[in-house]
């Protein structure tokens, strides 16, 4: 019953106030003044609405929702007889049918105004975007009886205003539209921006999605339909067609922002399959039936569509998956707005400010929303592109040092076996300098394997360290035992039986930090080793040279993956110890600091906390 969704009907055949009008007033607020009437036939004559006993009194503006049914509305005007006579009265619904004004004229005659999509716009009584009616008002009682019908909803707001109010409130509604649209503007210029520099799915959906909502909402505007003067049905069914897109748009732009080809594959086609199939069969509704019908069946799919894409953004999200939650964020906002609109449309919510203008109080929200999330995207995608550059970079130079690196001793192996195989009988002097050659070769390469390897290992596994209680003096000894004794001096203090850590790790970290100073060191001095434990548990480790030290200027990028001093420079090295000695000190929690002053030697100082065994 048309009576039910209507706001709380009072008790039949009321009297209600009159509106008196103001000389000083702009706007008339018309909220318990109006009464209506069901005319379920759409065929009662003005007497027989005016004799007729039903009529209700209206708290608000009329609410009646989806109906065939014909409404009839009056209210009753006082005019002082020293005011403005004319008055313009506006119904804010571009998507009324018919409505015809009746109002009695100072001879006596009832005058009626038609308005509407029935109506051509040549014989609307004012151009403009929404029925509006000019009133020439009698001083005294004026009734005025208003007939709305609708293939839409019967749900909008009712003004009456003076010229001036009237020109106000047009030009606040033309600059309000303005600035909704210019943001639509930005948005659209800004995500095909976005789409031109990355190509990325979502911003081409999300371009699709705002071009035709924007279109949506300007159909619904009323400004292209009163520029261009668009018949009633012809305007209806280019927006229901518009319309008919949104929800493909939005099932298309959910499907690739929440990755549910990944996430719910099988899913994912019914989803977007049964949404493209339901649009079809609309669009064929609307073309061949009745365009305001098709128009109902879009908006319901619109409307399960958004229900089932927030419930899967709310599932995903619940499972912290994908970016889900920003999908929740952005879209809650005008889908909200979305849902308010259809639930006063159904009669359910009154027709009010906010009720009224839901969905472009969303829809800005959304977009600023959407618009930061663009940002960050592109941001997101920027930086990874330009380590995605830089990445290629280094793999370049990864390749040509490692090509160099294993290069050189394995020239100085082959050579070295040449000479020994085409002088079997030489001096054991010199075949021993050969055979150290091959050695010292040989302990180049796997300390090459050993940084690239490990590096390797820290940088791709899910679990780079491998801690258990070992004996770390074994893990001192094992990586001086490279060096001839004497070259390295191990000083050791409070040392642990057992310590926790990764010994294989610590073992590259020393024998890296032993292999840097040894090749900035003179050959007749020796290298500094001390590991002292703490009574906290701590293990403090100095390496300390007498060598030709770091200059200043090259201390801060000394821990940088593949940077050598110009000290380096000729001599052998990738470029990776340091870096790898300072990644695997951070994974035990540890800290590293360097000393140095040019000419007179290099301490590296390791503080590493003591570790604790995982839990199985």
């Amino acid at each position: 019953m048309v009576a039910a969704l209507l706001l709380s009907a009072s008790t039949l055949a009321q009297l209600v106030a009159p509106v008196q009008l103001d000389p000083a007033r702009d706007e008339f607020p018309l909220a318990g003044h109006l009464e209506w009437l069901e005319d379920a036939g759409g065929r009662m004559s003005l007497a027989e609405v005016q004799a007729a006993p039903g009529w209700t009194v209206l708290p608000d503006m009329p609410n009646a929702g989806f109906t065939r049914s014909a409404i009839w509305v009056r209210l009753t005007v006082v005019q002082p007889t020293d005011g403005e006579q004319d008055r313009y009265l506006s119904i804010d619904d571009t998507l009324l049918n018919d409505a015809q004004l009746h109002v009695r004229l100072s001879t006596g005659v009832w005058e009626i105004q038609r308005s509407g999509h029935a109506v051509m716009r040549a014989d609307w009584p004012l151009d403009s975007r929404i029925p509006t009616f000019r009133l020439q008002l009698s001083p005294g009682e004026n009734a005025i009886y208003l007939r709305l019908q609708s293939k839409h909803t019967l749900s909008h707001q009712i003004r009456l205003h003076s010229i001036n109010g009237y020109m106000r409130q047009s030009g606040l509604e033309a600059l309000s539209f303005g600035a909704y649209f210019g943001i639509f503007a930005v948005v659209i210029v800004l995500q095909l921006a976005f789409w031109l520099v990355g190509r990325e799915a979502v911003s081409g959906w999300y371009l699709l999605y705002t071009s035709v909502l924007l279109t949506v909402t300007l159909l619904r505007s009323g400004y292209p339909a009163m520029a261009l003067e668009m018949a009633g049905d012809s305007s209806m069914q280019w927006l229901v067609l518009i319309a008919i897109l949104a929800p493909m748009a939005v099932v298309r732009l959910s499907a690739v922002w929440l990755q549910l080809h990944q996430h719910l594959p099988r899913f994912n086609v019914l989803y977007q399959s049964s949404t493209y199939v339901m649009a079809l069969l609309t669009a064929a509704v609307a073309l061949t039936h009745d365009p305001a019908l098709g128009l109902q069946i879009s908006q319901a799919i619109n409307l399960l569509m958004v229900l089932v894409s927030m419930g899967l953004a709310l599932w995903l999200w619940r499972r912290r998956l994908g970016e889900s939650g920003y999908y929740l964020l952005v879209f809650g906002t005008v889908d909200t707005g979305i849902l308010v609109r259809l639930v006063r449309n159904l009669g359910v919510l009154p027709v009010n400010f906010y009720t009224e203008y839901a969905i472009f109080i969303g829809t800005v929200v959304h977009l600023l929303l959407m618009s930061l999330y663009s940002i960050r995207r592109y941001n997101k995608l920027r930086a990874a592109l330009i380590g995605e550059r830089r990445a290629r970079e280094e793999q370049k130079d990864f390749v040509g040092m490692v090509s160099h690196e294993f290069r050189t001793p394995l020239a100085i192996i082959n050579t070295s076996i040449q000479q020994l195989a085409a002088n079997l009988d030489a001096p054991p002097g010199r075949t021993l300098q050969r055979a150290q050659n091959i050695r010292d070769a040989v302990q180049r390469m796997n300390l090459l394997l050993d940084d690239y390897l490990s590096l390797d290992r820290i940088d791709s596994a899910q679990q780079a360290l491998r801690l258990r209680s070992c004996d770390f003096y074994e893990v001192i000894e094992d990586a001086a035992s490279d060096w001839p004794l004497g070259r390295i001096q191990i000083s050791l203090e409070k040392l642990p039986s057992r310590f926790v850590c990764d010994p294989d790790l610590m073992r590259i970290v020393l024998r890296n930090l032993l292999a840097n100073a040894v090749r900035h060191s003179p050959g007749d001095t020796a290298i500094e080793l001390a590991v002292q434990g703490q009574d906290k548990g701590e293990l403090h480790i100095r390496v300390q040279d007498r060598g030709e030290g770091i200059p200043a200027d090259e201390l801060p990028r000394l821990f940088q993956r593949y940077f050598r001093g110009r000290a380096s420079q000729g001599k052998p090295g990738a470029g990776l110890g340091l870096h790898l000695v300072q990644r695997i000190v951070q994974l035990h929690g540890g800290t590293i600091e360097v000393q140095s002053t040019v000419g007179q030697g290099t301490t590296f100082t390791i503080v590493l906390p003591p570790g604790q065994l995982p839990r199985d």
